[in-house]
């Protein structure tokens, strides 16, 4: 791993330990009051958690260094300061789904690169911190479409997330309600700041008609 990543990577971990030794001596406490088989197995469970927590560390960096790679970048062009590096690491690491990881370490490496122009704002790692894959799908596929148009206010159409969205235009269907699924997925990402409806009926939110907010643009920008 590059040199220069090496003092936040140590940070994170070193706040992975901490909450990891914290569930450890929570299992060895289990392990006093039980015996036998059962005191066996939760040994078992603390190395498993040892074990997967070194695994997601080791895939985090693999992918950041996989994204450096396609950059074109040998190493980091810019300093992240720690009140950003830290949480930013240690969500990465915990991270256990791996498009969601990929997500992580594409914000990583953006930040890391002095020609983007994304700002380290923390609230991305808070919002992405509240996103399911499934939601991180949805915003991406908005937020492409969103950018193809000229048109300061671009209201798309969701009901075929997230194999599809288009523009609204004249000649669109009626507003309607969407699946249950794709609904919730879309009030929260209306929850975190990133998308807002622009339909809605006898004073019901409906989420067949959404827009892109800004902040939705810029963390969409920050994790491609």
């Amino acid at each position: 791993m590059d040199p220069s990543l090496i003092k936040p990577v140590a940070e994170a971990t070193k706040a992975v330990a901490e909450t990891g030794g914290k569930a450890i001596d929570a299992t060895a406490g289990f392990a006093r009051i039980f015996k036998g088989p059962v005191a066996e197995l939760i040994g078992c469970v603390e190395d498993k958690f040892k074990y997967v927590r070194w695994e997601r560390r080791q895939a985090l960096i693999e992918k950041a260094e996989a994204h450096m790679r396609r950059k074109g970048l040998t190493a980091p062009t810019r300093e992240l300061p720690l009140p950003f590096s830290v949480p930013l690491l240690t969500a990465g690491v915990l991270e256990e789904n791996d498009e969601l990881q990929d997500i992580w370490a594409r914000l990583l490496v953006n930040a890391g690169d002095a020609w983007t122009e994304m700002e380290l704002r923390t609230a991305y790692i808070e919002i992405l911190r509240g996103m399911s894959a499934f939601d991180v799908k949805n915003l991406k596929l908005m937020a492409e479409v969103s950018l193809t148009s000229k048109e300061q206010f671009r209201v798309l159409e969701t009901w075929y997330l997230p194999e599809s969205v288009r523009l609204r235009d004249k000649l669109a269907r009626d507003v309607g309600r969407v699946p249950p699924e794709l609904g919730v997925s879309l009030a929260n990402l209306a929850r975190l700041g990133c998308a807002t409806p622009a339909g809605g009926w006898d004073g019901v939110v409906l989420f067949g008609l959404m827009t892109v907010t800004d902040l939705g643009i810029a963390l969409f920008k920050a994790c491609s």
